[in-house]
């Protein structure tokens, strides 16, 4: 919010909304496997083990890495989507509920498979499942920023 802070003044509103919106369109084709191009992040992945130190301690820790980018891999570009539609067009409020779901949303994958009695049988159910889950999110992340947009 507070790179947007810098940004807003000189960027007129529509020409925000053409970006996020044109940004909308990119993450859905991606996810649906559409082109293969992913947006620039670092290629360091917080290792697994990272999770297992020590129950929630260990959810967490891989949380700051990821949510700080000191090692962040990002097999999608969905977290591009919320962060430049707060960076360009939401205020405080918007940015503080869109910050806090990432959040939640990280450390829920996280302290689940933690949780999870199989771990292998969590990954293998990813594998499974992960492309619909996929699309299903960024369908969900579209809808969740239309009112940053409108807002």
């Amino acid at each position: 919010m507070l790179l947007g802070s810098l940004v807003r003044p000189v960027l007129p509103a529509p020409t925000g909304e053409l970006v996020v919106g044109a940004l909308a369109l990119f993450v859905l084709a991606g996810e649906a496997r559409l082109h293969p191009w992913t947006l620039p992040h670092r290629r360091a992945q917080v290792p697994r083990g990272v999770v297992g130190e020590g129950a929630e301690g260990g959810a967490l820790r891989f949380g700051f890495e990821m949510g700080t980018g000191v090692r962040t891999r990002m097999p999608s570009n969905l977290p591009y989507l919320p962060l430049v539609a707060v960076a360009l067009l939401a205020g405080w409020l918007a940015a503080l509920i869109t910050g806090v779901g990432f959040g939640l949303g990280r450390a829920g994958m996280a302290l689940g498979r933690h949780h999870s009695p199989d771990p292998d049988w969590w990954d293998a159910q990813w594998r499974r499942h992960g492309h619909g889950i996929r699309v299903l999110l960024a369908l969900l992340a579209v809808a969740l920023t239309v009112p940053i947009v409108l807002g």
